[in-house]
């Protein structure tokens, strides 16, 4: 019997089986990298999701304005791997952003402030995304470890389509971002603009219970507040300690006069002479009614002395609204014993009442030797 036709079909069977195990091997295999694919899609996910929400964690972990920069900046630059980076924010009313935190960069680095209508900003605007760009010679800040970077990253952070500031992350070379990354650098971004704002907010109402609505100084409480940060870095630092309390003369016969609205012009203007004439580590607020106080950090007696002598000649060559001339009567207390330090309100208002005492548009300096000893 010839068994030829059975071994050809046996063999035509064995191959047809070969190629359906193949196909299905293959069809396997090419599944299997699909599903790889779609778990390392999910975990890329999943990663970029984690980072997001560490991010947004951390930005929105205070209320108070500098740290939320400096979190999201410092943030933001390790998730990227920046050497260096500064948050800049828009300036109200102009085409320009200032830099308002910043990390690894030299002290007073180039590159303050940025036009929005200049590089490296511009393109940035313009594209609505992150980019990165290249930085010349006169747009690069120096890096606290020497040099200057060549490359940054900059990050829009707008909340919908309000441009608030910009991320810039200064870069070890030049790079293409990633789709991921972008969509990353946006999230991040947006949980900035969000925990800004919200910090602004917050902000702005501290300063409105700190500040007093007429003549716009800081109010009583915030003085106190204040006055108490500065003996403690007076301690620390032993260094000496002044307060001046000031009063206008015959305050209630211009209200009587001409009206309480007449009297409260005359009172912001004098807020701005005081202003005016502090300097800028002093903290001049409004006590209570007529009554101003100034805080003058490491100042002895004899500098507070000519301050309130500039001030009281400053009030009496001015003229106030309506035409009025006026003056004040100036107490003031200094002391470098920190021992002391709490009296120097009380002292000073005694001063005050001494220079009234003394027939008013005067400068009276508190004795402070022996108010130990009379406390204890």
């Amino acid at each position: 019997m010839d068994l030829t036709p059975v071994f050809i079909g046996i063999s035509g069977l064995l191959v047809v089986a070969l190629v359906a195990v193949s196909v299905a091997y293959l069809r396997e295999r090419s599944h299997m990298r699909e599903l790889h694919q779609v778990l390392d899609r999910e975990s890329g996910s999943k990663e970029r999701a984690d980072m997001l929400l560490a991010v947004a964690s951390a930005v929105n972990s205070s209320l108070a304005l500098s740290e939320v920069l400096h979190v999201a900046l410092t943030q933001t630059g390790r998730l990227m791997g920046a050497v260096a980076g500064a948050l800049y924010m828009v300036t109200p009313g102009k085409a320009e952003m200032r830099r308002q935190a910043d990390y690894n960069l030299t002290h007073n680095a180039r590159g303050a402030g940025r036009k929005l209508d200049e590089e490296p900003l511009r393109s940035v605007i313009a594209a609505q995304r992150p980019l990165v760009v290249p930085l010349d010679a006169d747009h690069a800040p120096g890096l606290e470890g020497g040099g200057h970077p060549q490359h940054v990253l900059v990050v829009p952070v707008q909340r919908a389509t309000q441009l608030m500031g910009a991320l810039e992350l200064y870069l070890p070379n030049n790079r293409e971002l990633r789709e991921d990354q972008i969509e990353l650098l946006q999230g991040v971004a947006a949980e900035t603009a969000m925990a800004i704002s919200h910090a602004q907010l917050y902000q702005a109402q501290e300063e409105n219970a700190l500040t007093d609505e007429l003549t716009k100084l800081p109010n009583r409480r915030y003085m106190a507040q204040r006055f108490l940060q500065e003996m403690q870095r007076a301690r620390r630092h032993h260094k000496a300690l002044s307060f001046l309390m000031i009063d206008i003369d015959h305050f209630k016969q211009i209200n009587d006069t001409y009206g309480h609205l007449h009297g409260d012009a005359v009172l912001a203007e004098l807020a701005k002479i005081l202003n005016s004439a502090k300097r800028e580590s002093d903290v001049a607020a409004r006590y209570g009614g007529e009554e101003f106080g100034l805080i003058l950090v490491e100042s002895g007696e004899t500098g507070a002395a000519s301050l309130g002598e500039r001030i009281r000649e400053k009030v009496e060559a001015a003229t106030f609204p309506g035409g009025l001339k006026l003056t004040i009567s100036v107490g003031v207390a200094t002391t470098d014993d920190e021992a002391l330090f709490t009296s120097l309100i009380e002292k000073a208002d005694q001063a005050l009442y001494a220079a009234k005492q003394a027939g008013r548009n005067t400068v009276r300096v508190a004795d402070m030797r022996g108010v130990g000893a009379h406390r204890e």
